[in-house]
């Protein structure tokens, strides 16, 4: 009764725990489609309020601007982060702020998930995928207006590459959003050979970025005094220096990515006709901005900064890793292929990512500036396909090879097998043998006792008046000395015994 007792308690805490930890419905009596769109409004709004805000106190400080030259600032500032070049202060920037593109993708994430949270309790928790489809097509419509709106406003005329980047992002980030929400698995259609790859390929990429952001890491903390002098020298304080931080950190992730183009070997530019790689560095004039102060000075090739080459050569040593592991049972003909698809994918996206960290910082020498293409892309292609492919295919004859000797071994121990099967076979028929010996001497022995046994009933069933054989008078008297002789060793053998 107690065993029954506690194990139906322990089942009513599991149940219990397992829906606490599901997600709560939103209280929201509104349809999901409307939850979608909604959702989505508020947090581009969200966005565009964040960035006016900072504008703001600027804005009071200069009595010389009007109000809605900051409502266009702000709006200029949502369009670079979706890919359109803006004027800043008379300045032609083509550099995407890449910190403000990842502020984008998450936030539309989560606000395409709570949607989507909401369109998973109310088709009870079994969502189509047609509904999903469809919430992912509204975010991106929401996404897609707020762009026209704002490019309206702005009277840019790169509204088509506003375009363009607001469809990019709205169905990224609606797409992550809408699956998690609705706790659906993309990658669970996949065939069985390709459900390793998405895995393996962002392992690689992830690798290569963390290794461009740490070296981007270490040359700010080696030329930490010469970033600090060059912040004090611009003479930004109080809020003014805060903007200046904010702005340098919505290009980070671009700088990041220069540091993984570093690394690859290719390196990359900050104005027309230089280039910073650890195979040398040639710059020219830079503008004043403190972050800058991390480049390195010009100088020949560096063997110390070389050892960044092994970046790349690690992550597609993990990416080839990862794609093995997937398939237990591919060997070097397989895995090289695997690996090389891997490495291939890895530095396609690698290229991509460089692309957009590339573009101009005005008109005339700073119209070059980031990675340079498409060196950036081949350099990842080459690298990673290779390594990984070579991994592949050392992981594959590792296996082969590994097969083959347990195949080996297969062979000589059924060969063994065969050979205690044939010795025990000989042992057995010899056993056999000897036992049919012994039972046919047994039954020849029974034979003659029958015989004899036969012969002596025929003897006593003879008749007395039967003639009767002739008499060896001289065996009787050989009979009669012998039991007398007898009878004489008896008696002397007891006369023996009783004697004292």
């Amino acid at each position: 009764m107690v065993r029954s007792g506690s194990t139906s308690t322990s089942a009513r805490f599991v149940i219990e725990s397992s829906k606490a930890n599901e997600p709560r419905e939103p209280r929201l009596p509104w349809p999901w489609p409307v939850v979608v769109l909604v959702a989505a409004a508020a947090a581009i709004l969200a966005q565009w309020l964040a960035v006016a805000g900072i504008i703001v106190p600027e804005w009071l400080a200069n009595n010389g601007r009007s109000f809605p030259s900051i409502l266009t600032a702000a709006s200029s500032l949502w369009l670079s982060g979706h890919g359109a070049p803006v004027d800043i202060i008379g300045v032609h920037i083509g550099l995407i702020p890449l910190g403000l593109t990842c502020v984008s993708l998450l936030l539309g994430e989560e606000a395409c998930r709570y949607g989507a949270r909401v369109l998973w309790h109310r088709h009870d928790k079994k969502p189509t995928r047609r509904h999903v489809g469809e919430a992912i097509a509204l975010h991106t419509t929401v996404e897609l207006l707020a762009a026209v709106m704002m490019a309206a406003g702005v009277a840019t005329p790169h509204w088509l590459t506003a375009m363009v980047g607001a469809l990019l992002i709205g169905l990224c980030s609606g797409f992550v959003g809408a699956c998690r929400g609705a706790h659906i698995n993309p990658l669970s259609r996949l065939p069985h050979w390709a459900r390793g790859l998405p895995r393996a390929i962002g392992s690689t990429v992830a690798v290569c970025l963390a290794g461009g952001s740490a070296a981007l890491a270490v040359a700010l903390l080696v030329h930490a005094n010469r970033v600090i002098h060059l912040h004090q020298q611009t003479g930004a304080t109080g809020w003014g220096g805060f903007c200046l931080i904010l702005v340098q950190l919505a290009w980070l992730p671009t700088m990041a990515l220069w540091g993984t183009a570093w690394t690859m070997g290719s390196g990359f530019a900050f104005g027309t006709g230089t280039f910073v790689s650890p195979l040398g560095t040639h710059l020219g004039i830079l503008p004043a901005l403190p972050v800058l102060g991390a480049l390195p000075s010009n100088s020949p090739l560096s063997p110390a900064a070389c050892a960044w080459f092994a970046v790349p050569v690690v992550a597609a040593i993990i990416g080839g890793i990862l794609v093995m592991r997937s398939l237990p049972e591919a060997e070097f003909e397989i895995g090289s292929g695997l690996g090389a698809l891997t490495g291939l994918a890895s530095g396609l996206v690698l290229g991509v990512l460089g692309l957009l960290s590339s573009g101009s910082l005005g008109d005339e020498r700073l119209s070059e500036v980031g990675t340079i293409m498409p060196a950036t892309a081949g350099c990842a292609v080459g690298v990673l396909t290779f390594v990984t492919m070579l991994c592949g295919f050392v992981i594959g004859l590792s296996r082969r090879l590994r097969s083959e000797e347990s195949r080996q071994g297969r062979v000589e121990r059924r060969q063994e097998r065969k050979t205690n099967h044939a010795v025990k076979a000989e042992r057995k028929a010899r056993n056999r043998a000897a036992k049919k010996k012994i039972k046919a001497e047994q039954k020849a022995e029974k034979m003659a006792a029958v015989k004899r046994e036969a012969e002596a009933k025929q003897d006593k069933g003879t008749p007395e008046n039967a003639t009767a054989e002739p008499v060896d008078d001289k065996a009787i008297g050989h009979d009669i000395y012998d039991s007398i002789q007898n009878n004489q060793d008896a008696l002397d053998d007891e006369d023996t015994t009783d004697r004292p």
